[in-house]
């Protein structure tokens, strides 16, 4: 096949990839000459050791070619009627440069059906546009996510220093990741430490010391428990503060993380808790509570992106709270449904002021 333009391609069997009727999977070839387009790869055939093979289609055959990132698909007519192949290629460059050697014909439904793709991005594009110029205008900074992140960092730290200061190695003072991890006299410390230190003691919280519901936000028992909560907050929170404002937000975080220590301090009478993460998940609920307000300024397409993004959060962690025997599932259903409920009354139009869009529309 000398001068056939080469692209190198990686073939799937399906789920959310491009697929290919040829049981091809994993690293393979497209070959493009004037007359015929060579399709190779491994096939993947039901109790067989995958084979190399080829499959070679005539150009004249192969239509409505379209790309979708670095993924490409075309339709190819033959004896055994019409084939969908698809593939991935390096990037999205490489799948436009494959797709305009190869013929662009059309089916009239497929034409319409691009046109309606193209329009849905054309729309998304600039509801996306128009959703980050909103919060840009309203909150374009989020200082209350960087003294949260201090805090609870910062506090951890003094925590594993105390402990190092008894005899404990820094870094098993810094870096246990959790109660099997610890050294003994680090474990020991630990749960002596907490209470001192305003960690969420029911006892004590629900007979005259209330303010461990705030304090035990701020405390964290081990570093994978910190760096989970962290890295949640910072991922979600920089949003929602630009949504809500900086000053509603904080108000949103403070009533969600109190309400999740009120649960886990019913949920468990001698229970000793401490952790962000019902306020984390109160900022969830804020999230979800501000894409249901009506005329929020929330484009459509964004909505559908945080619900997208939102649900599969919600379940993997409330499931490995009823799997996972240290989570307190308690204090993660009450900083969700509190965010919930604070979030419908903290949420704000994101609209632009009347003047402000009069001056971009000229």
């Amino acid at each position: 096949m000398a001068g056939a333009q080469v692209f190198t391609v990686r073939f799937h069997l399906g789920g959310n990839w491009p697929s290919n009727p040829y049981a091809l999977q994993g690293k393979g070839s497209i070959a493009l000459e004037p007359e015929f387009v060579t399709v190779r790869g491994h096939a993947h055939l039901t109790f067989r050791l995958p084979k190399w093979v080829e499959h070679r289609l005539r150009v004249a055959d192969v239509f409505n070619v379209r790309t979708d990132g670095p993924d490409l698909h075309f339709e190819v007519a033959g004896a055994n009627g019409q084939l969908s192949v698809g593939c991935t290629l390096q990037d999205a460059d490489a799948a436009m440069r494959l797709a305009a050697m190869l013929p662009a014909r059309q089916t009239e439904a497929f034409a319409q059906e691009a046109r309606r793709r193209a329009e849905e991005r054309a729309r998304a594009d600039a509801e996306h546009h128009t959703f980050h110029d909103r919060i840009d205008y309203w909150s374009p900074s989020t200082p209350v996510i960087w003294t949260l992140l201090v805090l609870n960092i910062g506090i951890y730290l003094l925590m594993a220093w105390q402990r190092h200061q008894h005899g404990v190695p820094l870094m098993t003072a810094l870096f246990s990741w959790g109660p099997g991890q610890a050294g003994q006299m680090d474990a020991v410390l630990r749960a002596y430490q907490l209470e001192p230190w305003g960690s969420n003691k029911s006892w004590l919280t629900m007979h005259g010391q209330p303010w461990r519901l705030v304090t035990s936000m701020f405390l964290h028992g081990f570093f994978l428990h910190l760096l989970f909560n962290m890295i949640t907050l910072w991922q979600a929170g920089q949003l929602v503060e630009r949504m809500f404002g900086s000053v509603r937000f904080l108000a949103l975080y403070m009533v969600a993380g109190v309400c999740g220590s009120l649960a886990s301090a019913l949920w468990q009478p001698f229970g000793n808790s401490v952790g962000a993460s019902g306020a984390v998940f109160g900022v969830i609920g804020g999230l979800l509570a501000f894409m249901r307000r009506e005329d929020s300024g929330i484009p459509p397409s964004i909505v559908k992106e945080l619900r997208a993004s939102v649900a599969p959060f919600l379940l993997f962690n409330l499931t490995v709270g009823f799997v996972y025997p240290h989570t307190d599932n308690a204090a993660h259903l009450g900083g969700l449904v509190g965010g919930f409920v604070a979030g419908h009354l903290l949420a704000r139009s994101l609209h632009l002021p009347e003047h402000r869009t009069e001056r971009r529309t000229t």
